[in-house]
């Protein structure tokens, strides 16, 4: 099944907004350069996916969907755009947040609507460098996943039902220990009896998820930003994201998730947003050594 609508995209700057999704290099479940923005996906309905089309300055933009998902995606589509995020009340009145507020206005936060997707490239980004979980997410993806009938440039992450059936250790070979294996495997049966309950809200889901062993607070609070697009949602334990808050809004060079939480709290419920802002402003000085990388696949 191909359908496509136009949707009216106001003045969100979509290039930024969809460039907020593409957090691994080479992800080939997606694809975004100027005016086009591609993504493969599963859904409850099975495999699909989303191509985006839009010029610079155009009123509207074009949205396609692929496979048994389709319909879902384009009834998705203006969540998936940044348009349904709220911005109402944001208005920083200082320096620096003030001004980058004032290049980067235009930038939404999109809402996927992808449970099983989203949570699956969570936990293979934990506890890792984000190149080495670029390079596992890839190879998870080419080996277990599939393309989408109508658009092959980029390839749908494996189903919840085949991951759910996989051994924790059988993740080795695409470099996935066996803490983030139980975890993503925990995540697909999860995933699985929620597809059951298709009206689950989403504190619901998070709940269930934030149950699975593997599964905490850093992955639940970025899942709630990034599948339903909570422009509030702040993501603890993660290694670099206090010291550059604490960088951009008091100038402190080190931080800690409780002192992160003390700088964002005047600015509920745009936390997130912030949390994004900060993270186009330049980082603090650098004086921890890079983590090591540790490939644990098979020689």
């Amino acid at each position: 099944m191909t359908a496509e609508v136009a949707v009216p995209v106001g003045d969100v700057d979509l290039g930024a907004t969809l460039a907020g999704l593409a957090w691994l290099a080479g992800d080939p479940t997606l694809r975004c350069v100027p005016g086009r923005f591609e993504r493969a996906t599963v859904t409850p309905e099975g495999t699909a996916a989303v191509e985006v089309a839009w010029r610079d300055g155009a009123a509207e933009a074009r949205v396609r969907a692929h496979g048994p998902g389709a319909d879902r995606l384009l009834d998705g589509a203006p969540g998936l755009l940044g348009l349904e995020d709220d911005v109402t009340g944001f208005d920083p009145a200082d320096p620096p947040l003030r001004d980058l507020w004032r290049r980067h206005r235009r930038e939404r936060i999109p809402r996927t609507g992808t449970v099983w997707h989203d949570v699956a490239w969570l936990v293979v980004q934990q506890r890792v460098t984000r190149q080495d979980a670029a390079a596992q997410w890839r190879r998870l993806v080419t080996g277990l996943g599939a393309p989408v009938p109508g658009l092959p440039s980029v390839t749908a992450p494996p189903t919840p039902d085949r991951v759910a059936r996989l051994d924790p250790a059988g993740l080795h070979r695409w470099g996935i220990e066996r803490r983030r294996g139980e975890a993503l495997i925990g995540a697909a049966r999860a995933c699985l009896r929620l597809h059951a309950q298709d009206d689950a809200d989403p504190a619901t889901v998070l709940a269930v998820l934030g149950g699975v062993r593997g599964i905490g607070p850093w992955t639940t609070a970025s899942l709630a930003t990034c599948t339903w697009g909570d422009a509030d949602a702040v993501p603890p334990g993660d290694a670099g994201l206090p010291a550059r808050v604490a960088w951009t809004l008091a100038r402190e060079e080190r931080a800690d998730d409780a002192r992160m939480l003390e700088l964002l709290e005047p600015h509920r419920p745009h936390r997130q947003r912030v949390v994004r802002l900060a993270l186009h402003a330049p980082p603090p000085p650098r004086r921890a050594p890079r983590g090591r990388r540790h490939d644990i696949r098979p020689r």
